[in-house]
Parts: C-alpha cells; structure tokens; sequence
C-alpha cells in the first residue's frame, strides 16, 4: 500500500476512526501525486478516488499497483453506492479546516455514516514530517530561487516594468526544473527588490 497512506491509516485506527473523506486537493496531491479534481475516500477496506470522467485516464497512469487505489467515474456511483462506502465504519473523519458547512452537510446526506468527527488537522501534521526527498526537493527549490536572484542582478535594466522583472522571474524558475511558483511573484520599485518562491516538491 501507499506508505502515506498507511502512515495515514494507522493514525486513524489509534483514534478509533474507520475511515476518511479527503476532498482537499493539496491532501490528495500529497497522499497520492494525484493533481485532477475529486475525493478520496478511505473506507475499511479499500482506497477509492472518485472524479470526473474527464481525468479517469490520467488519474490511473498516475497510480501504480502498489497505491492500492480504485478509481471511479463519479457518473457512474449510485446513491446506494455512496450510502454503502462507509457502511462498516462507525466513525469517519472529514477535514473540517476545508470543508465549508454546505459540503459538510452534502457529506452527511450522500455516505450516511454514523458518526462525522473531525481530523484536527493529522494530514497537515504529517505533512510537517519530511521525507528524504522532500527534503532533497526542498534544497532544490532553494538553490534555484538563490540563483535567480544572481541572474537578476545581471539582467534587471533601467526602465524595465515590475511586471516583466515578475516574468522574468516564474520563467526562469519554470527552465530551471520548478514546478511552478508557491505564491504570486511580488516585484515594487523604486527600490527594486523582488519577494517570490519556486516550490520542486510536494
């Protein structure tokens, strides 16, 4: 299985939780590598993703044999389906720091579990516990950022718009092996200093 995933489960089973709705995107992203919209459900005895029949196909050359995780169509999952999920867990766990009262409430009308709880928070704390190559990915997205700081102090010319020096900045993040930036690049003059960060790593 998974081994984030496990990690995940064993915490769950210590608090007497059974299973777990995980609708975040950057929670899915970081269990499973997966980046398409939908939901991930872990009930006692399986891993199930549900989305958009648009992302099917990415989403499974994504996974592998060893993340033990079934897709479905969401099209294709019947009200019974979704009642029947959780049918052998009393108590499951949703992300109650992203999830709004609206979807909260949609929660409880389509899985009819017994028993909603809180998480606290237990996918961000495992997130705060890196792996080697994370860390490895961390170190990376700093050595790019450092450099792009050299390469500015040799290409920013009088006149240039802090919109170009900002594109300037996500382009060269992006040829140097970023996956993007973790926040919009702040540029301000008259005293010219740029305020930005390339994430490699998730």
């Amino acid at each position: 299985m998974n081994h984030k995933i496990k990690y995940l489960r064993d915490k769950l089973n210590s608090q007497e939780i059974q299973g777990m709705i995980i609708s975040n995107p950057i929670s899915i992203y970081y269990l499973t590598g997966i980046k398409a919209e939908g939901t991930l459900l872990l009930t006692r005895k399986e891993n199930i993703f549900i989305t958009d029949a648009r992302y099917i196909e990415a989403v499974n050359s994504t996974l592998t044999i060893d993340d033990e995780i079934i897709t479905y169509d969401a099209r294709n999952i019947s009200k019974y389906d979704y009642e029947a999920f959780f049918h052998l867990c009393h108590t499951v766990g949703f992300e109650e720091g992203y999830v709004t009262y609206r979807n909260y409430k949609k929660i409880l009308e389509y899985y009819k579990m017994n028993n909603l709880v809180e998480t606290e928070g237990i996918i961000e704390q495992q997130r705060m516990i890196k792996e080697a190559d994370e860390i490895e990915k961390i170190k990376m997205a700093c050595r790019i950022t450092d450099n792009c700081f050299t390469f500015l102090k040799n290409d920013i010319k009088i006149g240039m718009k802090e919109q170009e020096i900002a594109e300037t900045i996500e382009k060269y993040f992006k040829s140097h092996g970023a996956e993007g930036t973790a926040f919009s690049t702040i540029v301000a003059s008259r005293y010219t200093f740029f305020y930005s960060s390339c994430y490699a790593y998730r």
